[in-house]
């Protein structure tokens, strides 16, 4: 088995995948606020005050002020269910809801401008 494990690892490293790499594969799994090197610097947790389908915009807001977040094709969506001690999985615009407790992960460290994924915090079975 160790044997193994070594294959693997010098496997990832001789190929170049990088712990960077490795984290966006494995960001669906994280708990929302605990993603090393992301939560508080590139992200933020908030509440979703308004959902518009429309223009695909949410308006969230923390103890920081209310922030209007644009949700792009490419944006990914995740529901995090590890409170419920259930698995987390890939979400859609549409598990989005008022009052669900979000981390919005920016792709610039001034946490503006484009979302690279959303984290959807679920509480209780309803959401």
């Amino acid at each position: 088995m160790k044997h193994l494990i070594a294959l693997v690892v010098t496997l990832i490293l001789g190929f170049g995948i990088s712990e960077t790499y490795a984290q966006k594969a494995t960001e669906i799994f994280i708990p929302v606020g605990q993603s090393p090197g992301v939560s508080g610097s590139y992200s933020m947790i908030a509440k979703i005050d308004r959902v518009k389908s429309e223009d695909q915009t949410i308006n969230i807001s923390n103890s920081s002020g209310s922030y209007t977040v644009k949700i792009m094709e490419q944006t990914q969506i995740w529901l995090d269910r590890s409170k419920l001690k259930m698995t987390n999985k890939v979400g859609s615009f549409s598990d989005l809801k008022s009052n669900l407790t979000i981390e919005v992960r920016y792709k610039d460290k001034e946490r503006k401008g484009e979302v690279a994924w959303v984290k959807i915090q679920f509480e209780n079975a309803e959401g």
